[in-house]
């Protein structure tokens, strides 16, 4: 007596190939998920790192780093009107850096940090990049060593120099810098995403 050999009818194929797209859409969704809320705390805790560099270096040399230092500690007012706004309004106590005065910070931070070793911050976790992290930019950042010493994709080593200092962003992870604000009635410094 012949067996037959049963095959796959199409039907079962189709529910096969079904199936398995169904799972590999859920898989998808949530790695992509798993990268956002990876990406969320990265931010989130950058600007934590930032802003405890921040107050340490005001506590150590009882000012603010960078220019905006010198103008706040020197006695002067803020030259510039809070033409970005705070929340969407103008507020004269609250004062928004902009990406040089941001950059200029915490760079004074890191040279303190590197070139007189006095550890204000760990600038090993820290993301750089040559864009300068503006809304609407398209720019890869990378951690800070990385960046001094090179890597596969980029062989040229970054200087000081060159580095602008953010977070990546949440829905594409590009590069974004940080949005500071000094309150100038508690002498303090926000550090948030943009």
């Amino acid at each position: 007596m012949k067996t037959m050999k049963r095959a796959f009818t199409l039907i079962e194929m189709m529910v096969v190939v079904a199936i398995i797209g169904i799972l590999l859409g859920i898989v998808a969704t949530a790695a992509a998920n798993s990268i956002k809320l990876t990406r969320k705390q990265r931010s989130a805790a950058l600007c934590a790192l930032v802003k405890q560099g921040l107050e340490t270096y005001h506590a150590q040399k009882d000012k603010w780093p960078g220019s905006l230092g010198d103008r706040i500690d020197g006695g002067t007012t803020l030259s510039r009107a809070n033409d970005m706004g705070y929340n969407g309004t103008t507020d004269n106590d609250r004062y928004v850096l902009d990406g040089t005065e941001v950059r200029d910070m915490v760079r004074s931070i890191v040279e303190e940090t590197v070139r007189n070793n006095n550890p204000m911050l760990d600038i090993s976790g820290l993301f750089v990049s040559r864009t300068n992290g503006e809304p609407g930019t398209r720019g890869f950042g990378m951690n800070f060593w990385e960046a001094v010493r090179g890597n596969e994709r980029s062989r040229r080593k970054m200087s000081l120099s060159e580095m602008y200092f953010g977070y990546p962003e949440i829905s594409r992870g590009w590069f974004r810098r940080f949005k500071m604000v000094y309150s100038v009635p508690a002498d303090s410094m926000e550090v948030s995403t943009q």
